[in-house]
């Protein structure tokens, strides 16, 4: 028995330790806002290089020495939606659509980038492009298309953190380097618009047809689009110029919040949450921009070394009885 209360007392003395250690680590690891931040962007379909496209950058939010974001008062009312934690690569694709839809045709007309670079023969754009430098955060990157060869190549936008972290040195890299994955199309295309319902809770409430809009350069086109179609909630559109900017809106409906638009290629998903009393929300309640999460670990090791104490102060009154 008192071999087994030795080899706890170790394992939870080992475990408080390396609860320990990643404070330490995030300790040695603050950024240096002192020090130069750098991002190039490789733009390449298999192994060809693209040429002569321009990238363009918006500061999104500052970063601290702690890796903190603060929205810049451009995007401040986008705050909620860019709290970093917990987002993953879709969450992250869906927000840089937004703000890339808000900037070509929205409330964001107006912003000027903090920087743009056209891509070299290497198919390389290299930031920041000129003599001024970049202020560490949080960045919205966003290409031009280009033809060639019968085909044109776009770039979805991106957010790019500078620095970034390197996780698995513990290190923040100041030189990042991203890849634009950029796709390739026929200089004419069809597009698709997929209507999503997320309204579990009233169903039975759900309009019965909705109106959909197509948009070109910020401009309606044609005649309006009545969902469903055929008896699907979706419609294509066929043998579109891909030389611009397409987009789709749609008629508010009662009932259901603004909807959320996202892209993925040629395909438009127009997504509709209910607002009705008694609805729930689906968002994933992630922690907020800034806040703390150093006390977690250091509870947890103070838990762990309250267990340890108690132990070893049984195993001394014991030994105090004999």
């Amino acid at each position: 028995m008192k071999k087994l209360k030795r080899i706890a007392v170790r394992l939870l003395s080992l475990t408080a330790a390396l609860l320990l250690l990643p404070m330490a680590a995030s300790a040695a690891g603050e950024i240096d806002l002192n020090r130069p931040v750098a991002l190039t962007i490789q733009c390449s379909y298999g192994e060809e290089a693209l040429t002569g496209i321009t990238f363009q950058i918006y500061l999104v939010s500052t970063a601290d020495k702690t890796g903190e974001l603060t929205p810049t008062d451009a995007f401040d009312d986008y705050r909620e939606e860019l709290d970093i934690r917990g987002r993953n690569d879709d969450a992250w694709a869906a927000i840089a659509q937004k703000l890339e839809r808000e900037i070509l045709s929205g409330s964001l007309s107006q912003l000027q980038p903090t920087d743009s670079a056209e891509t070299d023969g290497s198919g390389a754009a290299v930031f920041p492009s000129g003599a001024e430098s970049l202020t560490p955060g949080l960045y919205l990157v966003m290409g031009t298309r280009t033809e060639k060869d019968g085909y044109v190549y776009t770039t979805a936008p991106f957010m790019a953190l500078l620095p970034e972290q390197d996780m698995e040195n513990n290190v923040w890299n100041y030189a990042v380097k991203a890849n634009s994955k950029p796709q390739q199309n026929p200089l004419t295309a069809d597009f698709q618009v997929i209507k999503i319902w997320e309204d579990a809770c009233h169903v039975s409430q759900r309009p019965a047809s909705i109106t959909v809009q197509l948009v070109c350069d910020g401009q309606l086109y044609g005649q309006p689009v009545t969902l469903p179609c055929d008896g699907k909630w979706e419609y294509t559109w066929h043998a579109l110029d891909v030389n611009h900017d397409w987009t789709v809106k749609e008629s508010p409906v009662e009932g259901y919040k603004t909807p959320e638009i996202q892209r993925r290629g040629n395909t438009f998903r127009i997504i509709n949450a209910c607002n009705r009393a008694g609805a729930s929300d689906e968002q994933e309640n992630l922690p907020q921009t800034g806040q703390p999460w150093w006390p977690v670990p250091v509870l947890a090791a103070a838990g762990l070394l309250l267990i340890v104490l108690g132990l070893i102060r049984r195993k001394g009154a014991g030994n105090e009885e004999k």
